[in-house]
């Protein structure tokens, strides 16, 4: 009989596995200390760009692939059964060369193994603003990766909620864990609102937070938060069709007729602020790239905390020592493009027991010297 799971974190990774875990016929709870979609999730801009994320051909970008590639079932899924629309968008993303040293990066990329799935394509010359004239006219050169998509992540962590309390999960908003119950070298639940609720297996998908409830456990978790705002521009009348990502800004068009313009990059702990110093950077940035966006107005600004670890990469899988204890979390800048990938690896781990070989890299044991 598959296991009964507590998910602790409401985000796009909980909302996201437990869907996944249901459809597996798991009994699912998932425990939210806020809103669900309402930290890490909703400080994003959505884009699905695994070949801009990836420095080399290597572990993360096989795993920023793979989900990647079940995003258009997944979408199909979730707007199917929610009629909820996620403003999937396909157009591509542009990557401005602005200098030699990119440019030769850029040509590197040509050459991966992916390429030609994605449809890298190294512009030069008039053929840059071609493909988009609101860039500044010192932009010569170009990556444009057809491949990359984009959807609206605070939809699609929406649908993924509704999705799963479709398929039975119980979703629970204001609900502070303050324990993981371990006994025997088991799980048994966790303490939430002063109430001790039990199950076979717990998940800890709690983003920035993570680490507070495995230090309680006398276990290291490193996971901290990072800051980012992001602010929004009219697209009315359109500047952009495509997504444009630059050295430390990212130019995201919505079907609303919004431009995202993020992100920062901030380790202040759990500062929550939107600063004038910060949306000024982002402004000049995409002025730097887009000039026009200088003369529209700012629509809204906000701040989130993103989960973070020294590797700067994921941290997945099942706690080591501890049976029915699994971790998800430290998706830093991609937990929308990875949440789908996520899902299907933990949902899998949970009800078969095994850690599938692509998670290898991933594992909480990389960063564990002893166990609880």
């Amino acid at each position: 009989m598959p296991p009964s799971v507590l998910i602790v974190g409401g985000g796009i990774i909980g909302c996201a596995t437990g869907y996944e875990l249901a459809k597996g016929g798991c009994r699912v709870t998932v425990l939210e200390r806020d809103t669900p979609g309402g930290e890490a999730s909703g400080a994003a801009a959505g884009l699905l760009a695994p070949l801009g994320e990836s420095r080399d051909p290597g572990a993360f970008q096989a795993l920023a692939v793979e989900s990647w590639r079940l995003y258009p079932e997944v979408v199909a899924e979730l707007e199917a059964g929610t009629g909820m629309n996620v403003e999937y968008m396909t157009a591509g993303t542009l990557y401005p060369v602005l200098d030699a040293g990119e440019l030769a990066v850029a040509r590197e990329r040509t050459t991966w193994a992916v390429a030609r799935e994605f449809g890298v394509e190294l512009l030069e010359g008039a053929r840059v603003l071609e493909r988009e004239p609101a860039l500044a006219g010192s932009i010569t050169a170009a990556l444009f990766v057809h491949g990359d998509h984009w959807v609206n992540n605070e939809r699609l962590v929406a649908a993924y909620a509704q999705a799963a309390a479709e398929r039975g999960v119980v979703i629970r908003s204001g609900v502070e864990v303050s324990e993981i119950l371990i006994d025997g070298g088991r799980t048994r639940g966790v303490m939430a609102g002063g109430r001790r609720l039990e199950a076979d297996c717990v998940l800890l998908a709690a983003g920035a937070w993570s680490r507070e409830l495995m230090t309680a456990r006398g276990s290291g978790l490193p996971v901290g938060p990072v800051r980012v705002q992001i602010l929004s521009v009219p697209n009315s009348p359109p500047l952009l069709t495509h997504a444009v990502h630059g050295r430390s800004v990212y130019l995201v068009p919505r079907p609303s007729g919004e431009l995202l313009v993020g992100a920062t990059v901030e380790h202040v702990g759990f500062v929550r602020e939107v600063t004038d110093e910060a949306l000024e950077h982002l402004i000049d940035e995409a002025v730097s790239l887009v000039p026009g966006i200088g003369e529209r107005p700012l629509l809204r600004s906000w701040c989130g905390f993103r989960p973070w670890a020294p590797d700067s990469l994921p941290i997945l899988g099942p706690w080591p020592g501890v049976d029915g204890l699994f971790v998800a979390t430290a998706h830093y800048r991609n937990g929308i493009l990875l949440a789908p990938i996520t899902a299907h690896l933990l949902s899998a781990c949970v009800i078969t027991g095994r850690a599938p070989a692509l998670l290898g890299p991933f594992l909480p044991d990389r960063f564990i010297s002893s166990t609880p």
